[in-house]
């Protein structure tokens, strides 16, 4: 049987625990599920810069990648043909079946050129999700329920207890409106610490969200197609973040094991799971969702729902929430890895039917 060559792209983003590194972890674990018999893992590191390096030579997982002597070039329009560029001119060609991005700063467009199957979903749903902004607005027009914000393009735009008085609420987040992770994410009682919160969110992008603060349960649903029919999703039991020695679910708290507990299956009646579920489909369907999805809520204590944030590119180590979630519906991680592959290719063969 002919080998799939998967092309494991990871790194990219933002330096640190929460950007490269993390995502370099997330690889390892996928290359660690690849079925050697059906598929051949080719890694790319992508570098901060954007450049593709090809790791050839690893025995296994590289342990530090980085910059190699060949860098990997997709071509456009080439269905996975790529050029292996070297610094000795000693240039190849290879092939690319299937690309499978480790990374919330995953090259959705530049893949789509290439017309590479891939894992994760097409333009624009990744650019909705990645502007808090955007997706808010998306999902309120489509009649879901979403938390009252704010934007800001300036510094100045909006005073504390103007901010206050519009969003209803003495508390405040401020947020980049572009970043993950609650990277520059900030929770703000007072105008001292709301001019600072702003301050810190400028520093990471050019919009910034102020949201009023929910007193609520953080829930998660992980959404998953059929490979067949993908109008047919698979939602999971909510899950459940309890912040523990955080005051919420901070970037700091998702590098502290002890800081956070991640209930797999929350506790909640059928109704409310229901609820749950039902609300995460709107969601994947209205943004347009393909591949894999994770949709967060706030549950206050009246039990009134709200869509916080959806992740077309959730973690995907072993013990993230979203292969946490899918094994809890029955879908263990190696299995979950192996219907992603499968998924992407079927969806590019799909793609390739002609209209009638």
């Amino acid at each position: 049987m002919t080998k799939i060559n998967v092309a494991l792209l990871f790194g990219g983003g933002p330096p640190g625990p929460l950007g490269h590194d993390m995502s370099v972890e997330f690889a390892r674990s996928v290359y660690e599920a690849l079925d050697r018999k059906q598929y051949n893992p080719i890694l790319v590191a992508v570098a901060s810069d954007g450049n593709w390096w090809l790791q050839e030579n690893t025995n296994g997982f590289p342990l530090r990648p980085g910059s190699s002597s060949a860098q990997l070039i997709l071509l456009p329009a080439g269905r996975g043909k790529a050029l292996v560029h070297r610094h000795d001119e000693n240039n190849s060609t290879c092939n690319v079946d299937v690309a499978f991005p480790i990374s919330p700063y995953a090259c959705t467009g530049l893949l789509e050129i290439a017309r590479v199957p891939f894992v994760g979903s097409r333009l624009p749903a990744p650019a909705i999700c990645g502007d808090k902004q955007i997706l808010k607005r998306i999902l309120r027009d489509a009649g879901l329920p979403i938390a009252r914000s704010l934007v800001l393009t300036t510094k100045e735009e909006v005073k504390f207890q103007f901010a206050q008085e519009a969003l209803g609420s003495p508390s405040l987040f401020v947020k980049p409106a572009t970043l993950y992770n609650s990277m520059g994410v900030s929770k703000v009682t007072c105008e001292t610490e709301f001019e600072a919160a702003v301050d810190l969110a400028f520093r990471y992008d050019s919009k910034v969200l102020v949201e009023e603060y929910v007193q609520a349960r953080e829930l998660e649903c992980a959404v998953l197609p059929d490979i067949d029919q993908p109008s047919k999703l698979l939602c999971s039991w909510p899950s459940e973040i309890i912040p523990d020695e955080h005051a919420f679910y901070t970037a700091q708290a998702k590098l502290d094991e002890k800081g956070v507990v991640l209930k797999t299956k929350a506790e909640l009646d059928d109704a409310e799971a229901d609820r749950v579920r039902s609300l995460s489909c709107e969601a994947f369907r209205v943004i347009g969702c393909e591949a894999m999805a994770r949709v967060d809520f706030f549950m206050r204590p009246n039990a009134e729902l709200l869509i916080n944030e959806v992740g077309v590119y959730p973690a995907l180590g072993p013990s993230s929430a979203f292969p946490r979630m899918m094994k809890e519906s029955g879908i263990p991680y190696k299995v979950l890895i192996q219907r992603l592959l499968e998924d992407a290719i079927k969806r590019s063969e799909r793609a390739k039917i002609p209209m009638t």
